[in-house]
């Protein structure tokens, strides 16, 4: 399963969002820690989430989830 296709059946779609929309929430989510880190006051908390989230790509990448 590739690409979302018009004759994608429901169940389909759905194993394919739940492949792609972890890998894209963690991307969101580091742009989004990214932005903070330029925040003095947020910059601490948010280098420690920067660091979760790089174990959580490592781990990814490892399973073949992430390229």
């Amino acid at each position: 399963m590739a690409i979302a296709s018009p004759s994608m059946t429901a169940a389909e779609l759905e194993a394919l969002l739940r492949v792609a929309l972890p890998s894209l929430n963690l991307a969101l989510h580091e742009r989004y820690l990214k932005v903070y880190c330029l925040d003095p006051d947020a910059a601490a908390v948010a280098a420690e989430e920067l660091a979760i989230v790089d174990r959580i790509r490592v781990r990814l990448v490892r399973q073949g989830w992430w390229n």
